[in-house]
């Protein structure tokens, strides 16, 4: 349960909650509170006449213990019980069996060791991933896996990692609204569980088995060249922005944190930094300047207050962290459907495409892809073979209604007799 609800059914306030989680049973992930089971909100309760005494269930066993003359007698006294459920059972190696008399048999080889079964919480793995992925991941990554994983904490509560089965992980996926969210939710448990496995923590990963559900394609909304003009006109203050996007093929985030150590004037080059790589490090790319986009960079340069940030918001005193309305008002502005800045990139991508004058291999260091295939889904082209074949068809089509067209054109050509089959073997129809 989470804290909100647990406050509600016991009639307290939030804050009281958040002061006595501990008693409450909750956990902590990820910095936030988590109350997982209503029952152990009363484990401690005082029955007149006979004294004090504490009665939960913690992994799906029960424990009590009566009669304590004072609540703090009692509250200890389940603290040490929790202490003592919460350790993993060690079992004991069986005995070997006695060798015989005679030459030792020879050795066996030695395979690694399995990972050995520690009774990891579900929350102090996650926990531990989590403080990983803070340093790995991006602010927004982050943020979403820990909504992951409070979330399965509350609706499963905080089992044993290696105790999390299949089934309890369909029943959490079931609640997902849709299909998209379904998939997402099943990465994030399946990163959570094979970095466990990784870690020789579990013996296999439980979201191996869940198959992923079908989710419709995502259609990006391309603008055409008037759509596309009618948007730079309308930008107004923000045209050199668009046009650095446009000019750059970058990302808005790629842009937005570019530094004037970046820019070589001199050069004529820009480099952009990412973390569209496989393992999430940054990485930068050199491009050129054509002459546009030298003379945006030379404006802004001059026109500069401060000797960082390309891009620079005055009223924080740091760069733009995200720019997420421009685009709609300049979109109503322009009097066009409403666009993305990656919208930009995709369109000049397209058209560069279109022109036939330069190669996938060269679009897709444009677009600092590291793989080609990834820029022919991007630019969504048609195969020209395929534009052959259909051609082929279209050319063998022509020429049969071409001489269709003679054949019935003929003067007093004779008139085939259709003679059935039935009559020339003179059967009845």
């Amino acid at each position: 349960m989470l804290p909100k609800e647990v406050a509600r059914y016991l009639r307290k306030s939030v804050s009281w909650d958040y002061r006595n989680w501990k008693v409450l049973g909750g956990v902590k992930l990820g910095g936030s509170l988590v109350s997982l089971e209503r029952r152990n909100s009363m484990s401690t309760y005082f029955i007149k006449g006979k004294g004090w005494r504490f009665d939960f269930t913690l992994r799906g066993n029960r424990f009590t213990s009566n009669w304590f003359k004072t609540k703090a007698e009692a509250r200890k006294a389940e603290a040490l019980k929790r202490k003592e459920a919460m350790l993993p059972e060690v079992e004991l190696p069986p005995a070997e069996p006695r060798r015989p008399l005679g030459p030792p048999p020879p050795p066996e080889l030695k395979t690694p060791p399995g990972p050995i079964p520690t009774g990891l919480a579900f929350s102090t793995l996650a926990n531990s991933y989590l403080d990983q992925a803070k340093r790995r991941f991006t602010p927004r990554t982050y943020k979403f896996k820990v909504n992951v994983y409070r979330e399965f904490l509350a609706f499963g509560g905080d089992l044993p990692a290696a105790e999390i089965t299949l089934p309890l992980l369909e029943a959490y996926l079931k609640t997902r609204s849709g299909n998209i969210n379904y998939n997402r939710h099943r990465k994030e448990l399946y990163a959570l569980f094979n970095w466990g496995c990784r870690r020789r923590y579990l013996r296999e990963n439980p979201c191996t088995y869940l198959e992923k559900m079908p989710e419709p394609q995502f259609q990006r909304q391309i603008p055409t060249p008037e759509e596309m003009s009618r948007i730079l006109e309308a930008a107004g203050p923000d045209r050199p922005f668009l046009l650095v996007i446009y000019h750059t093929l970058a990302r808005v985030d790629e842009i937005l944190r570019l530094k004037w150590e970046d820019i070589n004037f001199r050069d004529r080059t820009v480099k952009l930094w990412t973390r569209k790589r496989q393992g999430g490090f940054w990485a930068s790319d050199v491009l050129p300047m054509n002459r546009v986009l030298h003379d945006t960079l030379k404006d802004l340069w001059e026109a500069r207050s401060q000797e960082e940030w390309v891009f620079y918001n005055e009223s924080t005193g740091t760069r733009y962290l995200s720019r997420p309305k421009i685009m709609r008002s300049i979109c109503q502005r322009a009097g066009v459907r409403h666009f993305g800045f990656h919208a930009i990139r995709h369109y000049v991508a397209s058209l560069l495409a279109d022109r036939k004058q330069f190669s996938v291999t060269q679009i897709s260091r444009l677009l600092r892809h590291q793989s080609k295939s990834t820029t022919e889904r991007y630019l969504q082209a048609v195969d020209s073979q395929l534009r052959e074949v259909l051609a082929s068809l279209e050319e063998s089509s022509q020429e049969k209604s071409h001489i269709n067209s003679h054949m019935d054109s003929r003067e007093g050509s004779p008139k085939r007799e259709r003679t059935g089959f039935r009559e020339k073997n003179g059967m009845e129809t």
